[in-house]
Order: C-alpha cells, then structure tokens, then sequence
C-alpha cells in the first residue's frame, strides 16, 4: 500500500509539473498579447502636404515631453529599466516624435516643450507604455487651445533582432520605429484636414486669448469662458489695434524666443544621444533575448536534474537499484542550471550599465530682459516655469498691473 501510494505521489509530482509547465506558456504568450493598441506597419510612410497652405490656417503644435510611465521596483530589477533611462527616452521620443510632424509640412511652428502651455494651438501629450528594445508602445493625446479632444489612441509595433543587424548608420538604428512616429503624425494631420477654414481661426484666437488671460485676467476674464471639462468659448474679440493685446503679442513672441532657445537644447541632447540611444535599445534587445534564453535552459536543466535525483529516489521507495549515474547527472544538471542563472545576472548587469549611458545634465540659461542678464535655473521645466512668470510680470509692470513675481524670484548672472 505505501508503495502504491509513493507511485501515485511520483505520478502526482510528474502531473504537477506538466500543469506547471502548460501555465508557463500560456503566461508566456498571453504577455505576448495587448488589447485595443493600433498595432504599426513599420513600413507606414509619412504623408507630406503637397500644397503650401494659407498662415491663417498653421496651427502651432507643442510636444510636450513624455510621461515615462510608472516603472515598479520588479520591473527595475528584472528588465533592468530605470527611471533615469525612462527619462531620457521621454526626452529623446519626444524631440523625434517633433521632427516628424514638422516633416509633414501641415503646421506652423512645432516645438517640444517642457509643460503645457496656451502660446501653441496644439497639445501632444504622450505617455511611455513600454520600450523593450523589441517593442515600442505609446500612448497619445492630441486636444487643441479650445479643449476639443482631436484623438486618444495607444500605438505599439515590434522589431527582431533581424531588423537590428540589418542597420549599418548607427544614427539609423535610434529611428528603427519610424513607422510608429509616421502613423502618429499621419493621424495627427488627417484630423486636421477634417477642420475647416473658420474652425482653425477659432482655435488660434482662443490660443491668443488664453494666453492674454493668463498675463492679465482682469482684463480678458470677460473675453472667454471655461466649463467644467475644461472647453473654452470665445465670448467676444478685442479689437485688432487694442493696445493691450498688441503687448499681449509681444510678450508672446519673447516666450518663442526661449522656447526657440530650448528646442536647440533637445536638438543639441537629441543629435549626442542619437547613435548611443540606438546602439542602448539594439543591446538591449539583444541582451534581453541572451537573458531570456539562458533563464529558459537554466529552468529547464534544474528541473530535468530536480526530476533525475527525486526519480532515482522514487526508485528506492520502489526497491528498484537507482543507478548511481542517475543522480549524479541530475545533480550536474541542476549545478550547470545555476550556473546559467548566474549568467542571466550578469546580462541584467549589463542592460543596467547601457542604461546608465543616457543621462544627461541641464546646465542654466541665461536670458537678457531690458538689459539685464536673467539666470534661469534648474531643469528645463523649472526655467520655462520661470520665464513666464518673468513674462508676466514684465507685462504687468508695462500695463499698471501690480506684479504678483518680484525680481528676487530670478538670480542676475
């Protein structure tokens, strides 16, 4: 009877260990998987407006730069992706992501800016979902000056390790999701040929006074109006000479100029971190595959040494002569497993250290205001939240306004 039942028990761990590997799989393909993302062709080629279209009709589009996405402490120890690096990548998806919409030849000024803002008629937010080195996963939300939401979508495509190899520019190797970013755009543009003529006059002016409003709201609080969901309606226009607005305009230029100023800034981070970023995500891939096959041949060989010593046990339970060779390969087995394991460990080490190669510093801008040297300091999202509120006091000193930023607020360089 207890024989029977070692048997029984051997055939149980045996079952167990089949299911086991039945749920593995099934995890394995379901990770594999993703539900409602507009899967890319990366042949998607861009669509470029093939006639010049009236300044009236440019909208200004502002890229703001990326939201990493949350990266739990597992993911940072497994996949080796660290904050740092999603950072960087938001960085550099963002300027690239602006490079090709400015290709299309559809708008007006396109820029990448550190936080939203009413000096452009265009918002492109974007959130990383995932950046494998094999997969490329975005989501979009594009809305303009008025509040109308254009399109949310959520835009993945994969590459292999083919794809990689297949590259001689390294520069080529950062734009190997250039499909995705065409699509993006292609999207983008398509809604706004489905705008017409008096509704892109509609968004500009709401953009104008939006920004008016923000410099003086005790003069344009009665010239727009916000509801709950954050839509905004014209009320009425001030006239084309008013003083006011005029001051309006020149300090919204000011801000293109530091914005112009801290697009050569991603420009400058975007061209030194092109061929490394691309080389990053390459390894990456590569390194990520090397991982995942070692930790299957690791698992694999530790269960066929774990199975080995327990058969040759249940074979003494039987009273059969387990051969001693038995053991001793299931124990080499399940030793090489180990050994194998080490060797995933050392590949993550390596993902982490390619990682690392992409940080990069943001050094102080220097900004002249009536003759004075204005220090901006911080990271780029600090020193554009400091110009304009620099911006706006300027304005409210020029129109009587009492300013609500003192001077202190900015060191002289």
């Amino acid at each position: 009877m207890e024989i029977q039942k070692s048997a029984e028990s051997g055939c149980c761990f045996i079952g167990t260990l089949k299911y086991f590997h039945y749920l593995l799989l099934l995890l394995v393909f379901s990770g594999c998987s993703s539900v409602g993302a507009i899967k890319v062709d990366a042949d998607e080629k861009i669509e470029i407006e093939q006639t010049q279209l009236q300044e009236k009709n440019l909208l200004d589009v502002g890229v703001i730069v990326f939201e990493g996405g949350e990266i739990s402490p597992e993911q940072q120890e497994q996949e080796g992706i660290s904050p740092e690096i999603r950072q960087a990548e938001a960085r550099y998806i963002s300027y690239h992501l602006r490079e090709t919409i400015q290709k299309t030849s559809s708008w007006g000024a396109v820029n990448v800016l550190p936080s939203e803002s009413e000096v452009v008629d265009v918002i492109v937010n974007g959130e990383i979902i995932e950046s494998t080195g094999e997969k490329l996963k975005l989501k979009i939300h594009v809305a303009d000056s008025t509040g109308e939401l254009w399109f949310e979508n959520t835009y993945q495509t994969k590459v292999t390790r083919k794809n990689y190899t297949e590259i001689k520019d390294e520069n080529d190797l950062a734009e190997i999701y250039q499909g995705m970013y065409n699509r993006i755009a292609n999207d983008i543009n398509t809604y706004r040929k489905s705008i017409d003529s008096q509704r892109l006059m509609t968004i500009r002016n709401t953009s104008e006074l939006k920004y008016a409003a923000n410099l003086a709201p005790e003069i344009y609080k009665n010239y727009i109006t916000q509801d709950d969901q954050g839509n905004t309606t014209i009320l009425r226009l001030p006239a084309t000479d008013d003083p006011s607005l005029i001051r309006v305009k020149k300090i919204r230029e000011r801000e293109y100029l530091l914005v112009d100023t801290i697009n050569e800034h991603y420009a400058s981070y975007y061209e030194k971190v092109q061929a490394t970023y691309g080389n990053w995500r390459k390894y990456y891939l590569i390194e990520t595959l090397e991982k995942r096959k070692v930790e299957r041949e690791a698992k694999f060989k530790k269960t066929l040494g774990a199975a080995a010593v327990i058969g040759s046990i249940v074979m003494v339970v039987l009273g059969e002569n387990a051969s001693p060779g038995l053991v001793v390969a299931g124990v080499s087995l399940y030793v090489d497993g180990a050994n194998a394991s080490e060797e995933a460990v050392i590949h993550k080490e390596a993902i982490v250290e390619l990682s690392e190669s992409l940080q990069t510093d943001v050094e102080p801008l220097v900004i002249e205001v009536d003759g004075e040297a204005k220090e901006l300091t911080g990271t780029l999202d600090e020193q554009y939240l400091q110009w304009r509120a620099l911006l706006k006091a300027i304005y409210q000193e020029e129109v009587g306004i009492p300013s609500e930023v003192g001077n202190d607020a900015f060191s002289d360089a």
